[in-house]
């Protein structure tokens, strides 16, 4: 990602609410075939949050969608939905229940 599609990301998730803002700004884009869609996780040293995205799946979004799937992965951090689910026994459905709240909470905010 070009410096200048991550500062224009920003400037739009602002415009949704700066929580989102202000994790993009902590955090780093990552392109990788390992996550179907998109992630979010912590580099090893918990330095800064990376955002996985699978890339053929970001070229698929428009600029909206883009903004809607970081919100999203965003408020898995902010709802602590990882320390949640850890030691569930089926951790899949697990977070497939919590995109349900997640995407919920952003419908509202989103429109």
């Amino acid at each position: 990602m070009v410096d200048q599609e991550y500062f224009q990301i920003s400037c739009e998730l602002e415009e949704h609410h700066v929580l989102f803002y202000t994790m993009w700004g902590l955090g780093k884009p990552v392109f990788t075939n390992k996550v179907d869609r998109a992630a979010v996780s912590f580099n090893e040293e918990g330095a800064y949050i990376e955002f996985l995205f699978n890339p053929d799946f970001w070229e698929q979004l428009d600029q909206y969608n883009r903004l809607f799937v970081i919100s999203h992965e965003c408020l898995h951090v902010i709802l602590n939905h990882g320390l949640r689910i850890r030691d569930a026994d089926n951790t899949r459905l697990c977070n497939l229940a919590l995109d349900v709240v997640v995407n919920h909470m952003l419908v509202n905010k989103f429109g």
